[in-house]
């Protein structure tokens, strides 16, 4: 009788009477140690979350569709009709702002639009809403869409959808009055960490962060240009933004999306000859970059 069997786990090259291979790892490796409850219980809610939050994008596009149906329809109709047609119309707006921003209790939250524009065709749907929607509404999702940018920018490093909101919210910011101008640059621009500077990393942030400061350089030369040159907090807002721009390399910006024809003019009111030229060097305000 031969000798008795080894006990040894068959290994990948193991030694094999009459030849020269050597001993290495088993096989069969060792079983990962399974997750724990608790680790189940997350990873079920994030899967939970997003199949929600896909269910609840696809059910507004739904709701944009019947607006669009509801607008085609209002020019056919006798005059009679429309008034009842402006009401549905309205009502399914709300709707979307609703499914958008989720509902706003005494404390407002962000986390539930922040999960819709982590997803690219969530983004795609706030551009193709934004022009329905109301200005307080509309300016509403700018804020949150400001507040949360650096976020959303790291989300969407490989799809980049963002620069699909440019257009929408130039035309917003155009319509702003001169406090939620303000408000917008601050919430834009101040926030905790690297916030401003991944702003200005961003191709839509900065193309926003332009757009903002031009839009309050027109308020700033036109008839009502009294109350934003009262504001103080315009002022300090732009000085600090100014010191910001002065002092971040210039390999480090993006390249927006074009490039406001008034900057230029806007940094001359903050800042002196000198600084003026940097600026002007720094950021290309004398090329042609999409200009507007």
């Amino acid at each position: 009788m031969g000798p008795a069997e080894s006990a040894t786990p068959l290994c990948v090259g193991a030694s094999i009477p009459g030849g020269d291979a050597q001993r290495s790892a088993p096989l069969f490796p060792s079983v990962f140690p399974s997750r724990t409850p608790a680790q189940e219980t997350r990873e079920k809610q994030v899967r939970d979350k997003r199949r929600q939050t896909l269910y609840t994008i696809e059910r507004t596009y739904t709701l944009l569709l019947e607006v669009k149906d509801i607008e085609k329809k209002f020019l056919q109709v006798p005059e009679s009709e429309r008034p009842a047609l402006l009401e549905v119309r309205k009502a399914k707006i709300a709707q979307i702002y609703e499914n958008l921003r989720g509902k706003q209790s005494d404390r407002p939250s962000d986390e539930h639009f922040v999960q819709i524009m982590c997803i690219g065709k969530g983004k795609r749907l706030t551009a193709r809403v934004l022009g329905m929607l109301g200005t307080e509404q509309a300016s509403s999702v700018l804020l949150a869409t400001a507040r949360n940018l650096p976020l959303l920018a790291r989300k969407d490093s490989q799809d980049e959808v963002l620069p699909s909101l440019t257009e929408p919210c130039t035309h917003l910011v155009s319509r702003l009055p001169s406090a939620a101008l303000t408000e917008l640059l601050q919430q834009l621009t101040e926030g905790p960490g690297n916030h401003f500077f991944s702003v200005l990393q961003n191709k839509f942030g900065l193309t926003l962060f332009y757009t903002i400061l031009s839009q309050g350089e027109r308020l700033q030369v036109s008839e009502t240009a009294s109350e934003l040159m009262q504001d103080n907090r315009w002022t300090e807002l732009v000085f600090a933004v100014t010191r910001e721009l002065l002092r971040v390399p210039q390999a480090s910006l993006a390249t927006p999306s074009f490039m406001p024809a008034n900057l230029l003019a806007l940094f001359s009111h903050y800042v002196d000859r000198q600084r003026l030229t940097v600026l002007e060097s720094k950021l290309g305000l004398g090329l042609s970059v999409n200009p507007r």
